[in-house]
């Protein structure tokens, strides 16, 4: 989610007072795994998207009008459809490991509050309550917004999804009748996130993984999420699984870690991030050497540092920040260039080409990168990260597990039955650093 990781840090500006949940069916089956094709997309503005300035940037040169520049690497989410209520209604929603609900776009829904009939928001699906009999409403308000201005307004219910060819009833979401934005936000992260845990007293509901572990479809509340490389049109997420064709080396596991002052227990799907080192031309240069919480979104675009460790990145590769730009700019790397940004948690190397941290293009040679400062004390590495990673997130363990992803491969899923199959502890495991 944009920036939802920094709103979770700091307070999710959601409310949603919350009724008691009807009870969910408890079933037999047999534990197996979902899986879902993930599609990317380089979109409209919708939630989820980082922009560096409005549309396009513009540059001044001296003498000349404004150049505009095409941004290669920006505004990526990745959605699924989902299948919600009895018949069901097919939706698109972005992933989200940021957030922890899932909310729809209503058929009801009113894009903009100046012109009812704007039919702008409904353009990836909506979701009819009147035409599903499975839908139940709790009678109580559904309320979410974001630091980037969109938002959703609406109820909160319970109805069935399908997806893959299992039926789960007793799925709790939210149905906004007004929303800002085309496409609703299918939230896995931790309970901690949920918006109802805001309330006084908080409220805890089971979401999407949990209500798929209760009811027997898969053993753990566990997912792998393989978003493939940058300019790839798809990935997979994997409910309850592991494909094993889709990393390359060793799958470490690192302890999921506090983003929050005061407590050790994690809120966030974050892991500690102990260095970053900038390999080029056989040249290392440390970058980032000091140990922080960084959060593992894949609703956010671009990689957020805090100032003194984004001002380090840049450096680095020989970067300077531009006030009108509002990126770090650069010469631009050559199409052969080989260079690599070195991930390092807790003893695993995660290798990101520099050229999918490029934003091009500028005025003749010289690019914007997708690093970014922001005024936090921990990172957020979105989806241009990602792209490289292979990423087991275990929720019931609190641990996340990592490899170097693996492209044009087949498969070799394996289900989580009671740990994650091929992953080892990191050699920095126990050296992992809470806020």
């Amino acid at each position: 989610m944009k920036f939802l990781g920094l709103v979770a840090a700091s307070g999710l500006l959601a409310s949603a007072p919350f009724a008691g949940a009807n009870p969910i069916p408890e079933t037999s089956n047999k534990p197996q795994y979902i899986k879902l094709d993930l599609d990317k997309s380089r979109a409209e503005p919708v939630i989820g998207s980082d922009k560096l300035t409005n549309e396009l940037i513009q540059l001044e040169r001296a003498g000349s009008h404004p150049v505009q520049i095409d941004i290669k690497n920006r505004d990526v989410y990745y959605s699924v459809n989902v299948s919600i209520g009895t018949p069901p209604q097919e939706i698109t929603v972005l992933i989200d490991t940021g957030s922890s609900d899932l909310w729809v776009v209503g058929s009801d829904v009113k894009c903009s509050p100046t012109d009812p009939s704007d039919p702008t928001c409904k353009a990836l699906g909506t979701y009819d309550k009147t035409k599903s009999s499975g839908w139940s409403s709790n009678n109580t308000k559904f309320s979410i917004e974001y630091l980037d201005g969109s938002y959703g307004i609406g109820e909160w219910g319970m109805d069935a999804i399908n997806m893959d060819g299992v039926k789960v009833d007793g799925l709790t979401f939210g149905v906004a009748n007004e929303s800002s934005t085309s496409i609703g936000v299918l939230g896995i992260g931790l309970p901690e996130l949920e918006s109802t845990s805001d309330d006084n007293p908080p409220h805890y509901y089971d979401n999407l993984p949990l209500l798929l572990k209760r009811n027997g479809v898969i053993a753990r509340n566990a997912y792998s999420l393989y978003t493939n490389q940058l300019d790839a049109k798809s990935g997979s997420i994997l409910f309850g699984g592991v494909d094993h064709a889709k990393y390359t080396g060793q799958l470490y596991t690192v302890p999921i870690v506090s983003t929050r002052r005061g407590t050790s227990k994690p809120s966030a799907l974050a892991v500690s991030m102990s260095g970053l080192v900038y390999s080029s031309g056989g040249k290392k240069t440390n970058a980032v050497t000091t140990q922080i919480p960084a959060l593992l979104d894949s609703g956010t675009t671009l990689s957020y540092f805090p100032q003194e460790m984004a001002d380090g990145i840049a450096k680095a590769v020989g970067a300077t920040w531009d006030n009108k730009v509002k990126a770090y700019l650069a010469k631009c790397p050559a199409d052969n260039d080989k260079s690599t940004f070195d991930f390092n948690f807790s003893g695993v190397q995660i290798s990101v080409p520099i050229q999918d941290y490029v934003l091009e293009a500028v005025s003749p040679g010289v690019c914007a990168f997708g690093f970014m400062p922001y005024n936090n004390r921990i990172a957020i590495l979105g989806d241009i990260f990602l792209t490289a990673a292979y990423v087991v997130y275990d929720l019931d363990k609190l641990e996340i597990s990592l490899a170097q992803a693996k492209y044009n491969a087949g498969e070799k899923i394996e289900p989580i039955i009671t740990e994650v199959p091929g992953a080892k502890k990191a050699p920095g495991f126990s050296n992992a650093l809470n806020f």
